[in-house]
């Protein structure tokens, strides 16, 4: 049984299908992979609890990375520490980022973020053979360098086409999904669900929370079965 919010995040090129910003801030600010500071609000099991020292370089575009958004959902403070931001604002400005990412990444590196990251592609003012060229070898080097690291690298596309949408999905090798719900962000992945959302002075439970925690009618059922004896004594 898990507590934690958010899910793990494993090593390799994620796709995050986000309704926002905060989405993502969240993500990065409660998992085990990003950046340092123990980030601690009192539960051990909440993936905030962690005490690396790794970095988390952040590719921005289209202004994701805001200061208010991320210190917003941050546990506390000493959870931005070591979040490094460099923002693009043409394509071919994003292109170069993703390559000084590719040299400046080393064996601190917890975790890379690359948000709208289609965005800027669709608005460039270049010919299409040239704008795709960038963006092909862009989403290349972010996969080659999940794996050369071995660590998360989070991308997102909500403000880019569908075709550029559906090429970044298909190149990743996950999805997390996510939606906003009254009481927070809900994520889902093939092994992960939020079951539960915890404030502070309060929590509150869902049904597969409870159905994990006890089990189902179907399954206590099938735990009492009669045995043999009691079977022939009952005929």
């Amino acid at each position: 049984m898990t507590t934690a919010q958010t899910p793990p995040l494993e090593a390799g090129l994620t796709y995050v299908e986000q309704p926002d910003a905060g989405a993502l801030h969240r993500l990065v600010l409660r998992s085990d992979a990003g950046t340092a500071g123990d980030g601690s609000d009192g539960r051990a099991s909440d993936g905030a609890a962690r005490t690396s020292r790794r970095e988390t370089l952040w590719i921005d575009a289209g202004g994701a990375a805001s200061t208010y958004g991320l210190t917003a959902q941050a546990p506390t403070r000493r959870a931005l520490r070591g979040i490094r931001v460099a923002r693009a604002f043409t394509a071919h400005q994003h292109h170069q980022l993703v390559r000084n990412a590719v040299g400046e990444a080393s064996g601190r590196t917890g975790l890379v973020v690359a948000p709208n990251v289609g965005a800027l592609y669709d608005a460039a003012d270049a010919c299409d053979a040239e704008v795709d060229r960038l963006f092909s070898a862009s989403l290349a080097l972010l996969a080659d360098l999940a794996d050369a690291l071995a660590v998360p690298v989070l991308v997102s596309a909500p403000r880019a086409s569908e075709q550029r949408r559906a090429t970044v999905r298909e190149r990743a090798d996950r999805e997390i999904e996510c939606e906003r719900t009254d009481l927070g962000y809900a994520f889902a992945t093939e092994g992960f669900e939020t079951t539960g959302y915890w404030q502070r002075g309060w929590w509150q439970t869902t049904i597969p929370y409870w159905a994990e925690l006890c089990g189902t009618v179907a399954e206590r059922t099938e735990a009492f079965e009669p045995t043999a004896v009691a079977a022939s004594l009952a005929d």
